[in-house]
């Protein structure tokens, strides 16, 4: 039985982009919740430092498969979320990305 890929993706959204980085990921969550059966979780976290513009956004990815994975990242929806986060600037350096095997867990 497969365990799945998980990814942990932390990112810094650009001075005044907070909102609008908000809105591209809830479009592209839309259309992988309605879209990609094999995506089990995506989840978007936001922590503000010590002051408004100090904020770190966290978004916790589950897939069923490593081919689920490819298919997400193949999609065209995933393009267009990574054209508007380059087009648009709405990250303040490269987000942190790492990538392993679920272990376990619960959610409710």
């Amino acid at each position: 039985m497969s365990k799945g890929v998980s990814i942990v993706a932390v990112a810094h959204p650009a001075p005044g982009k907070l909102e609008r980085f908000k809105e591209v990921v809830a479009v592209a969550i839309e259309w992988i919740r309605d879209n990609e059966p094999g995506t089990l979780q995506f989840e978007v976290y936001e922590e503000t430092g010590k002051d408004a513009e100090d904020v770190k956004i966290s978004m916790f990815e589950r897939y069923a498969s490593q081919e689920a994975l490819d298919a997400h990242e193949q999609s065209d929806s995933y393009k267009k979320f990574f054209e508007s986060v380059m087009a648009e600037e709405l990250l303040a350096g490269v987000p942190q990305i790492t990538r392993g095997t679920y272990a376990c867990g619960f959610r409710r």
